[in-house]
Formats: C-alpha cells, sequence, structure tokens
C-alpha cells in the first residue's frame, strides 16, 4: 500500500488508490512563505459586494448571519451554487469556526433543496485567494451535485476495498494527527500538495458539519502559523454512500503581487505532484501545533 523508490535522490510515492504517483525532493524554493501588502487588490471593486448584479433563485438568495448563497451563472454540473461570506477579505487565522459553519450550513440547506434523487455526487470547494484559482479575492466556496462522479470520486469507487484499507492504515500509521471532533486526520503517503490534510468523517455530513468547521478552523490557524495564505479545500459526499465523507486541503503558493504558479508540467501533463517537504515532517508540525 506504501511503495516507496528513489532515484537521484528524488523519493518517488506511488498512490495505490488514486492512480499516481508523487515525488518528493531534497531541496528548497518550492513553496515560497514571502508575504506582501497586496491592498491594492483588497480595495478593488467586487462584484459579490454589490448583491444587485449577482444571480439569484426565484426565491432570492438563500442567506443567514455570515453568509449567502446564489446560483452559479457557469455552472460546473447540474446543480451548481456559489456561497460567499459576507466579509469582503478575511485573512486564513480569521475564519473562525462560526464563520466555517455558517457557509457549510447554507450549502446542506442547498443540498436539501435541489438533490433530486439522482445528482448523488456531492462536493463542497473552496479556492481561497488567486494563486488557489480563485477568480477573486471575496472568499467563497462553490458546491456542487453532479449525477456523475470527478475522476477523484471514481477512483475510491472503483478502487473501493482500497480506499478503505487505505485510510485505515493511515489512521494506525506514522502521518496520524489525531482525532478533532470525530474527524479522523492524518497528511497522505503520497500528497496531491504542500501541508495537505486529509480528514475521514464516520457521521453523514448533515449531522458532522460544526465538527467539520472546528477541523478546518484548526488547519486554517496551522497554515496562518507558518505564513501560508492561499489554500484549496474540497470536501467530498456520496448521497448514494458509495464512498464516505471526507474533506481535503492543501495550501499553493502565497498571495503575492507577482505570484509563481506551482502547476507545472508534473501536475498538469504527468499527473505527478512534485513536493519539498516530507509528509512525516508535515504531520509531525501539525501534531506539535494542535496540541499547543
Amino acid at each position: 500500500m506504501f511503495d516507496k523508490f528513489k532515484e537521484n535522490g528524488v523519493e518517488i510515492r506511488k498512490d495505490e488508490v488514486w492512480e499516481r504517483n508523487c515525488r518528493i525532493m531534497n531541496r528548497a524554493g518550492l513553496e515560497i512563505s514571502k508575504q506582501e501588502d497586496f491592498k491594492e487588490i483588497i480595495e478593488r471593486d467586487c462584484i459579490f459586494c454589490s448583491r444587485d448584479k449577482l444571480a439569484k433563485f426565484d426565491f432570492g438568495f438563500m442567506e443567514n448571519s455570515h453568509s449567502f448563497l446564489f446560483p452559479n451563472i457557469n455552472p460546473y454540473s447540474k446543480y451548481s451554487g456559489v456561497c460567499a461570506f459576507k466579509n469582503h477579505y478575511i485573512k486564513p487565522e480569521e475564519f473562525s469556526t462560526d464563520l466555517l459553519e455558517s457557509n457549510f450550513s447554507l450549502c446542506s440547506e442547498y443540498i436539501r433543496r435541489f438533490y433530486d434523487g439522482k445528482a448523488r455526487y456531492v462536493s463542497i470547494n473552496w479556492n481561497y485567494m488567486m494563486p488557489a484559482g480563485a477568480s477573486i479575492l471575496h472568499p467563497h466556496t462553490q458546491i456542487i451535485l453532479s449525477e456523475y462522479p470527478t475522476t477523484y470520486m471514481d477512483k475510491i469507487i472503483k478502487n473501493r476495498e482500497k480506499f478503505f484499507s487505505y485510510v485505515e492504515e493511515e489512521i494506525n500509521g506514522e502521518r496520524f494527527i489525531g482525532e478533532i471532533n470525530s474527524f479522523y486526520l492524518f497528511v497522505p503517503f503520497a500528497p496531491f500538495g504542500f501541508n495537505e490534510v486529509f480528514g475521514f468523517c464516520k457521521e453523514d455530513f448533515s449531522t458532522a458539519i460544526k465538527k467539520l468547521a472546528v477541523a478546518i478552523n484548526k488547519i486554517l490557524s496551522y497554515y496562518s502559523s507558518i505564513k501560508r495564505n492561499s489554500f484549496n479545500l474540497a470536501v467530498f459526499i456520496d448521497m448514494g454512500k458509495e464512498f464516505p465523507f471526507h474533506f481535503r486541503i492543501l495550501t499553493r503558493q502565497n498571495m503575492i503581487k507577482y505570484y509563481r504558479n506551482d502547476a507545472m508540467f508534473f501536475e498538469r501533463l504527468h499527473l505527478e505532484t512534485i513536493l519539498e517537504k516530507m509528509p512525516e515532517e508535515v504531520c509531525k508540525e501539525i501534531k506539535n501545533f494542535i496540541s499547543k
């Protein structure tokens, strides 16, 4: 399950569940922790701050104390919504449990309203800052319900037994961070990106929203402590329960005026991730941070 090979100082790790490799190089410079003032970008006009310009449901917006949700005018699937935080700019360390819970709760309400018995493959996705793929700075998640699984989901479905064996081995292994509010957190053997955390939960999404918010809050606090200000999050939900509720979160290059893209030919064309820090080292750092 955890095969790895050495080649010219590079460690190549094989991911049997998602059928891909990860290469870990003994060098520095892939991750940039430099931070800059991007006040000019923060102060730009923002369409999410002008709600009259946004698409609406027949009944208006879905809304609660900290977030509002509206249809995605460029849908990714059968049902596709955008759930924006009401504050225009929020630093990673400022995403409190309450803020996160409000956003995830609206996404849960969207699922209840629009799930039609067919669009069973659900995900909540977050590109935080432009290096992570965000089109605008204003923080927002994207909720997707599709009749067709994504490639990632399909790999789990096809390799179901391997997936559960993999998760069990990780929870009992050296990269296990710990359990936080019913979430089993670990750093994957072959990560998809920098500082990745995998969160596995035995409960359903609908009953574990606050617990999810607590777990994400802890991880974002850690990212802030290592001076990272851009990340991707994906929460995976299958209404048909072919795979369990879980999430993956990782950092991207920092948000600076001239940031460097961290997806090169290896990631985009060879489908392999290039890293510079061992997952076991990342796990140790997160464990130490959370235990403070």
